[in-house]
């Protein structure tokens, strides 16, 4: 599963080559899109007011809701130090069927989480 954090969102919405194209290709099964969790569609929108409206448009994305033991996760990984922002993607990418890999542009901040994450450049 491909994971999207909110640095890689923010990419997106800034005109990131190879994420636009994650994002505007259409694809019949949902598990093949690129996944934005929750938190990080949040994080996002409070930097760029409307980030929410444009990137609901687009047909490549999925957005991941956050639940109890979601919510119960990122709590417990933001009180061990974890930035909020990234904490909804870790939990993402722990709790995926298949494993997950988090695009971001700072691979540094999953260092110790167990999380792949993979550096997109700095956007």
């Amino acid at each position: 599963m491909i994971i999207l954090d909110h640095t890689a969102v923010l990419a997106l919405c800034r005109g990131h080559r190879l994420l636009s194209g994650l994002a505007v290709v259409e694809v019949d099964d949902p598990g093949q899109r690129a996944h934005v969790p929750a938190l990080c569609l949040v994080a996002v929108s409070l930097q760029l007011p409307g980030a929410a409206a444009h990137l609901g448009a687009l047909p490549g994305l999925e957005f991941l809701p956050l639940d109890f033991a979601g919510a119960a996760t990122v709590e417990h990984a933001v009180s061990a130090g974890l930035e909020w922002a990234y904490g909804h993607a870790v939990h993402a990418a722990a709790t995926s069927a298949v494993e997950g890999q988090v695009l971001t542009a700072t691979p540094e901040a999953y260092n110790g989480t167990g999380v792949w994450a993979v550096d997109i450049g700095k956007p």
